[in-house]
């Protein structure tokens, strides 16, 4: 790794172990739907809700004293069924996704004053900082989140903790002016 004035440029291979890690991450995340306030929602919310339905409909006669329990049972066992289908539904694409080639051969990342730019021999991608949402710091990676795709950078690249400190540091503080630039008031077209 290098770094000249706040621009820094280093060259990744990532270890099947790093991606692999990430990849169990990423797809945790994304089964419990990036926010675990949305996903024990769902899981609580939705097993009163269901409740509800079913009561609501022996209330509107639709069903009768008898089949109130296997209507509420059935309707329990099938919520319960399509959530666990969409969590290994997920975790088997991230699971392929990691296998993929992807993630393979030196990746060589730039972070300047427009934003990131990450290539390897097939794929090269261009952020301005204004695209990224969020850096995290989880310690043994630091993270990127721009929408639903993600960059990562194993903490190794770093000579220390405090490297890495900075460098998010340098990061974050570069993606809040990013943001904060983009919250003036609505510029009109150029005649």
């Amino acid at each position: 790794m290098s770094d000249a004035s706040d621009h820094f440029h280093f060259a990744v291979t990532y270890g099947d172990d790093e991606v692999r890690a990430y990849g169990k991450l990423i797809a945790a995340r994304r089964a419990r739907g990036q926010d675990s306030g949305m996903f024990l929602g769902m899981l609580f919310g939705a097993i009163p809700a269901i409740g509800v339905a079913g009561l609501g409909a022996f209330k509107l006669g639709w069903i009768g004293t008898a089949a109130v329990p296997p209507v509420l049972v059935t309707a329990y066992a099938a919520f319960a069924a399509g959530w666990a289908s969409y969590w290994l539904l997920v975790r088997r694409y991230f699971r392929t996704l990691r296998r993929a080639k992807a993630h393979r051969g030196p990746w060589n990342y730039a972070f300047g004053d427009d934003g990131i730019l990450y290539k390897n021999e097939t794929i090269d991608v261009r952020l301005k900082w204004r695209a990224i949402d969020a850096v995290e710091d989880l310690g043994w990676i630091v993270l990127f989140r721009y929408g639903q795709q993600n960059v990562f950078i194993p903490s190794r690249v770093f000579s220390d903790d405090a490297a890495r400190q900075a460098f998010v540091a340098a990061t974050a503080a570069r993606i809040k002016a990013a943001a904060e630039s983009n919250k003036g008031p609505n510029q009109a077209w150029p005649a």
